[in-house]
């Protein structure tokens, strides 16, 4: 179970906004993340299940050790170094990674196994998009070692890498058509990086 939940906060780091309404009014510890800059773009039902409320438990215990629980979910969507090391300890804390922050595969990959693959659309897709964002994650880390004194990025990447593959994959009828997801899937499709702690996930 613990593994379960730490990577439905991993991959929710990109996946999901902040918690429902309905979660917050039950507890004030997701207060300060005021505003739903979420970049969440398919619509399958996610934020209905308990699931969405552990998830928003945990992002905040790792924003509260990191000192960033003042920050809107807006203005943490834009500090890259914010997000990596928000994965970092999330991925840490529930032994999905080393001490320095190297993911172990197999635990991550049978967590991810056991969280997505009850969604139907999504289970025959997890083998490859498993093993390309592995690889893509282990290639940026070699080309970016990661600095003294900063949090590792293979986390972040993987988890930036999976979000991309499922948000490009969801089923039409699931898509959310409002100008920003659009936006965000047509940089997707043209390979671009979508700069969260930019302006593409600025409400139009």
């Amino acid at each position: 179970m613990k593994s379960f939940l730490a990577l439905a906060v991993f991959v929710a780091v990109f996946c999901s906004g902040n918690a429902s309404p309905t979660s917050q009014n039950a507890t004030g510890l997701r207060h300060r993340f005021r505003r739903d800059a979420s970049v969440r773009c398919c619509n399958d039902g996610f934020e209905d299940t308990e699931n969405h409320a552990k998830v928003a438990e945990v992002r905040h215990e790792c924003a509260e050790e990191l000192g960033l629980s003042e920050m809107s979910e807006e203005e943490l969507l834009k500090d890259r170094e914010h997000l990596i090391c928000l994965v970092e300890c999330i991925t840490k804390k529930h032994e999905l990674a080393d001490e320095h922050g190297n993911l172990h595969h197999d635990e991550l990959e049978k967590a991810i196994h056991e969280h997505f693959s009850v969604a139907e659309w999504k289970a025959p897709l997890l083998d490859g998009f498993i093993k390309e964002c592995f690889d893509e994650a282990e290639d940026e880390h070699a080309h970016h070692e990661t600095e003294e004194g900063k949090c590792n990025e293979e986390g972040f990447q993987f988890a930036y890498c999976l979000w991309r593959h499922f948000t490009l994959a969801c089923p039409e009828e699931m898509q959310d058509k409002s100008e920003r997801c659009e936006g965000i899937r047509s940089k997707l499709v043209s390979n671009e990086k979508v700069s969260f702690w930019n302006n593409d996930i600025d409400e139009s």
